[in-house]
């Protein structure tokens, strides 16, 4: 810390001869120090009551009227104890020192002042301060720096989790997440539980003669068609390929409806001039399904008759 630090610093100047006090503000106003002034041991208690949170240091004349300094400093460091407090004097008593001493002065300086003295002294007491201010202003830097990599983390992390579980084409569930959903919903859910398995007809000709990119693009207009079509709680996923799978609740007789409304949607879309349709199997969860494949499996073998029967067409598979 240096003298030209004092421009940061607000002191707190208690002295009751005015010659020795305006002479002593003037010097530490040219190295823009901020003094607050007080003519004795009581103004200088009430100008610091006053003025605490703003004041960095004091500096004090023991002998006084009114209330002397060692007195000021006993009431102030009962206020706040962490202050820096230099005394001046013009004499060397050793009580007067002692005194001091217990109430915790940082330092002395003699009459007659030597202002050097005292700039000397000041920019002494504040460097353990300063320091302070600056390890907590560094340690705030690192929490503060700490909590922005955190965040990227978590934020990174959610990332790398929605690319592990999602399907990069379309952006729904991908099979591996697919399954994972879907065995939760199976093993906390009754009878009203629906599996759905969709595939697109005919696209290894669309492929074949439209090209791959045109392909893609029908597999998420499609995706984003049927999604749009299901409520939140739905799972959808894409198994592979162009087949994909669907498990929901139904409460009432809707999911024939439901599902055979997907099918009719789709069927009304087209992309350019290409026109395309997809087949669908359905079965409801049954006592005999002892796991999510097996459901699946019977949604997965209707759908190879409604295939196998023409296309474009929704099966439900009751056994």
């Amino acid at each position: 810390m240096t003298t030209e630090t004092l421009k940061d610093l607000t002191i707190l100047y208690a002295e009751d001869d005015d010659a020795i006090k305006n002479n002593t503000i003037v010097t530490l106003q040219l190295v823009n120090a901020t003094v607050i002034d007080a003519s004795n041991g009581k103004e200088g208690l009430e100008k610091f009551i006053e003025h605490q949170y703003d004041i960095d240091i004091i500096l004090t004349d023991i002998s006084m009227p009114v209330m002397d300094g060692l007195e000021m400093i006993e009431e102030i460091k009962n206020i706040r104890s962490d202050i820096p407090i230099l005394i001046t004097t013009a004499h060397q008593d050793i009580s007067y020192l002692k005194k001091a001493i217990e109430l915790g002065v940082t330092s002395y300086i003699l009459k007659p002042i030597d202002i050097r003295n005292i700039i000397k002294s000041i920019v002494k007491a504040m460097e353990p301060i300063q320091l302070k201010k600056e390890l907590i202003s560094k340690n705030e830097e690192l929490i503060a720096l700490n909590n922005s990599l955190e965040e990227k983390i978590q934020e990174r992390t959610q990332e790398l989790e929605k690319l592990a579980s999602t399907d990069y084409l379309t952006g729904i569930n991908n099979r591996r997440n697919f399954f994972i959903l879907a065995k939760e919903k199976f093993d906390n859910t009754n009878s009203n539980l629906f599996a759905v398995m969709i595939d697109l007809d005919n696209f290894k000709r669309i492929n074949d003669r439209y090209g791959h990119k045109v392909g893609d693009e029908i597999l998420i207009l499609t995706t984003k068609t049927i999604q749009e079509n299901l409520k939140e709680e739905d799972i959808f996923g894409r198994i592979g390929g162009e087949e994909f799978a669907i498990l929901f609740n139904c409460d009432n007789e809707k999911h024939i409806e439901k599902v055979d409304k997907l099918r009719k949607i789709v069927e009304s879309i087209k992309y350019d001039d290409v026109v395309f349709t997809i087949s669908l199997g359905i079965a409801q969860k049954l006592p005999i399904d002892r796991n999510i494949d097996m459901l699946l499996s019977r949604a997965d073998s209707a759908l190879y008759d409604a295939k196998g029967s023409g296309r474009n067409k929704l099966i439900f598979r009751e056994r």
